[in-house]
């Protein structure tokens, strides 16, 4: 099991840069929220950026001012409303949290809400359009400085929780728009660690300054692609060179890796002749790109190369022409280069999320599987909300509408999901600082005995003894804390399994055990109170992200209203995702846009909605089916209705005060619980 931030190079390197717990959380969540594998309610794109909801807000703008006439504007005039009202609220989650440089800020409401309080007509005629985009630009610019100075206050001081997340939220989504690659990332951290840690110099980690980057890739089904340099821009430096024909060049000091990587096109063994035919009749491409780390230069260029063959594929209808999935990528500052494969991860064994699905859902999980399969950003996202329609979810424009339903069934599961999530930061994190711990020990150990070695070989040197002395110090001391590991971490963890008990995996048996422990309730049975000491024992060293959200939800857990709070911020986190995929599909279809303003951010976003989607209704008819109910047949937007209900019935519950323990959370979103009949 994965759990983004739980490195142990990354802990210890936090350790030795003496790290206070509030800088650990800061660290820890905003590489979450920005790694591609993370929870899609913890992802950068689900949490309401400001900056993010501006730039969307200013974006549906300029596309209704470019039309020819307001029939022709897309998105149509009260989706585009939708999307601004969503930047208004973005923006009063940020101002809550923000104690200074406040004009930015107030300017910037000032002009959304002038468009909110004239309503969705004011955005019916495209040149108006254009006059409120050209205002809201440059608030989209200032609205980032003011992020940024919210970001280096968290560093610098423990600010309080909900404007700490916020910073975290905001500056994980402006490093996502900027498509930072999470394991050039997470190295570029490291190093960071190893100098002087400042909230300035982590910002200049996570939003670098653009760089280029020489790329290299391989085009299958033809030796020469004719006219090629007219479809980039002259600064890309586009150039080919027919494999077998022509030794590329061009790369100075890389040269010499480039033509290795070229020499090892086609020599995969295929009994496919015409597999053969294919490989052989290849073209070699290298460009030049801007991008802030290697990881983004693979992905930008590869998709410059797939849109210039998209004009190729349109002049040959019988020729079929694909990118290689090998790239190679060279930095000339340093000679640094590597490869790279556009294959994902394997897995041991692939299951399906559930063998029982009606049939009206096989076309959405069709289209959800082509929508990740797809490499295009922007079609990713369109197909993502075709894969929501077939499942017979509509967008409308009332509180009543389809996707409104599945916003508030989501805001079920992402409780669920968030509460899992808070347990594997506890046990992953555990174990990774107990390994870190262990490993430094032997490191210290391994460092006395090479300077034992060193001056047994040399005449006494004093600086050697005094090296040596150190080392020795270092290494008892290293021993200790190597010693108490084990009762420090793997104890607690122990008498927390007794109660919330795990696979073979690690994963949760029951939720509503790992509720109890957070809860600690005065009332809860004996077993559960120790197994909940052991968590305060855990959380006392575990500083940063663990920390933080064990007191987190510990808050939400023993507040009703403010479970029902985040509950509904949720909901709208997801409206608002809902629309915008809605927009983009628009576009899309109508305008033939495959461009947005975050490309990185709106196939993430949309991929993760869809994925918690179908989490839902996967669980849904698993259960059902298991149970033999007869919910098993029941439509996906009976289903979603019905967790939409669920969930105004619970909120209407916690805002009265209801115990949060009597909530069902191990059956949340299933057809054998209501949502709260625990006790």
């Amino acid at each position: 099991m994965f759990y983004p931030g739980s490195e142990p190079e990354l802990i210890g390197g936090m350790s030795k840069a003496g790290l206070a717990g509030h800088q650990r959380m800061l660290v820890q969540a905003t590489l979450r929220a920005v790694h591609p594998g993370a929870y899609a309610t913890q992802h950068a794109a689900a949490g309401g950026a400001a900056v993010l909801s501006l730039g969307r807000a200013e974006a549906v703008l300029r596309s209704r001012a470019g039309a020819h006439s307001v029939q022709d504007a897309q998105p149509n005039e009260k989706l585009a409303y939708t999307v601004i009202e969503r930047a208004q609220k973005s923006l009063q989650l940020l101002e809550a949290v923000v104690t200074s440089a406040w004009q930015p800020l107030e300017d910037t409401r000032d002009l959304l809400t002038e468009i909110v309080t004239r309503g969705n007509s004011d955005l019916k005629e495209p040149s108006r359009c254009g006059v409120l985009a050209h205002q809201m630009g440059p608030f989209v610019a200032a609205l980032e400085r003011t992020v940024l100075d919210l970001f280096r206050q968290a560093w610098e001081t423990a600010l309080p929780a909900k404007a700490a997340e916020r910073a975290v939220a905001e500056v994980a989504s402006l490093a996502v728009w900027r498509g930072r690659d999470y394991e050039c990332l997470l190295a570029d951290v490291q190093r960071f660690l190893r100098q002087t840690p400042s909230g300035k110099g982590l910002l200049s980690v996570l939003c670098p300054v653009q760089r280029r980057i020489r790329v290299a890739a391989v085009v299958e089904g033809t030796r020469t692609l004719a006219r090629l340099g007219q479809l980039f821009d002259v600064d890309t430096d586009v150039r080919q060179f027919p494999l077998g024909k022509k030794e590329p060049d061009g790369w100075g000091q890389g040269t010499a890796k480039l033509r290795k990587f070229a020499s090892l096109h086609g020599r995969r063994p295929s009994e496919d002749p015409r597999e053969g035919e294919r490989t052989s009749a290849a073209v070699l491409l290298t460009l030049c790109v801007t991008a802030p780390d290697r990881g983004v230069a693979v992905h930008v260029a590869r998709r410059r190369i797939e849109e210039a063959l998209d004009t190729y594929v349109a002049g040959n209808r019988i020729a079929e022409l694909r990118l290689a999935p090998e790239t190679l990528v060279y930095e000339e500052a340093g000679d640094r280069s590597r490869r790279y494969t556009s294959r994902g991860p394997a897995i041991d064994a692939a299951r399906p999320l559930t063998s029982h699905w009606p049939a009206e859902i096989r076309e959405c999980l069709r289209m959800a599987h082509i929508a990740r399969s797809t490499s295009s950003p922007l079609t990713s996202a369109a197909l993502s909300w075709a894969a929501i329609e077939a499942a017979g979810i509509r967008h409308g424009n009332n509180d009543d509408a389809p996707h409104v339903h599945l916003a508030r069934a989501l805001s079920l599961q992402a409780l669920r999901q968030q509460l899992v999530s808070s347990h594997q930061g506890v046990r992953i994190v555990a174990a990774a600082t107990r390994h870190e711990v262990k490993e430094r020990a032997e490191a210290a150990r391994r460092a006395v005995h090479g300077l034992e070695r060193h001056l047994a070989n040399e005449d006494a040197q004093p600086t050697l003894e005094r090296q040596l002395k150190q080392a020795r110090v270092r290494a008892a001391l290293a021993e200790q804390e190597a010693a108490d590991a084990d009762s420090l971490y793997l104890e607690p963890l122990d008498e927390i399994d007794t109660v919330v008990t795990v696979n073979g995996h690690g994963l949760l048996s029951d939720l509503n055990r790992w509720v109890d422990v957070l809860a600690a309730s005065p009332e809860a049975g004996q077993e559960v109170q120790i197994a909940s000491a052991a968590l305060t024992r855990l959380h006392s060293v575990l500083p940063g992200l663990p920390a933080h959200d064990i007191d987190t939800w510990q808050a939400r857990l023993t507040d009703p209203k403010r479970c029902a709070t985040w509950l509904t911020e949720i909901e709208e986190r997801y409206r608002a995702q809902l629309s915008w995929m809605y927009v983009v599909r628009n576009t899309a279809l109508h305008q033939g846009v495959f461009a947005s303003v975050a490309d990185s951010h709106d196939a993430h976003g949309a991929r993760g909605t869809l994925d918690l989607m179908l989490e839902v209704l996967g669980n849904w008819y698993a259960v059902a089916n298991s149970a033999g109910l007869s919910e098993a047949t029941w439509t996906a937007h009976r289903v979603v209705a019905a967790l939409s209900r669920r969930q105004r019935c619970l909120i209407q519950r916690l805002e009265t005060d209801a115990d949060v323990a009597n909530l069902n959370f191990t059956h949340l979103t299933s057809p054998t619980s209501n949502g709260h009949d625990r006790m």
